[in-house]
């Protein structure tokens, strides 16, 4: 959308929709633009579990990085959840990186350093913001699944 004459790129205004939404969100903490404001690339938040999940979680503190890369004939994004103090997290990879599984993959990662891939669920053509809501929203449905054990 040209603003003034000069083109701004898409990705800087869903990051700020990202941050908005992250910091209006109940138990994300600390949400922040990764590397800075200015040159962000991807929006990161301290998250208290039980207030996020609103329920009891075996991890005291969580983090969830946010990525989108809209370059390209596809969009690509990264939405991590990672539990730094246990080591472990899972996310969606929507990247060239594991073909096998599709144009998205659940990556989860356990505190033995073993990593599980499968594929996830991919809508065409649906807008990136979009995309952070479902996944946001699944994130407690989606711990309750992972076999951490």
């Amino acid at each position: 959308m040209p603003v003034f004459g000069v083109w701004r790129p898409v990705q800087p205004k869903l990051l700020r929709r990202v941050h908005d939404r992250l910091s209006r969100t109940g138990g994300c903490e600390a949400v922040r633009y990764e590397p800075s404001r200015r040159d962000a690339n991807e929006v990161v938040a301290e998250i208290d579990p039980v207030a996020f999940l609103e329920r009891e979680y075996s991890a005291t503190n969580a983090r969830l990085r946010v990525e989108f890369d809209l370059k390209g004939g596809r969009p690509h994004y990264w939405i991590q959840w990672w539990e730094p103090d246990v080591g472990r997290g899972f996310g969606w990879h929507a990247d060239e990186t594991e073909p096998e599984y599709g144009p998205v993959h659940l990556q989860i990662e356990y505190p033995d350093g073993t990593t599980t891939r499968q594929s996830a669920v991919h809508v065409d053509d649906e807008h990136p913001y979009r995309t952070f809501e479902r996944r946001l929203t699944s994130i407690p449905a989606q711990l309750a699944e992972v076999p951490w054990e």
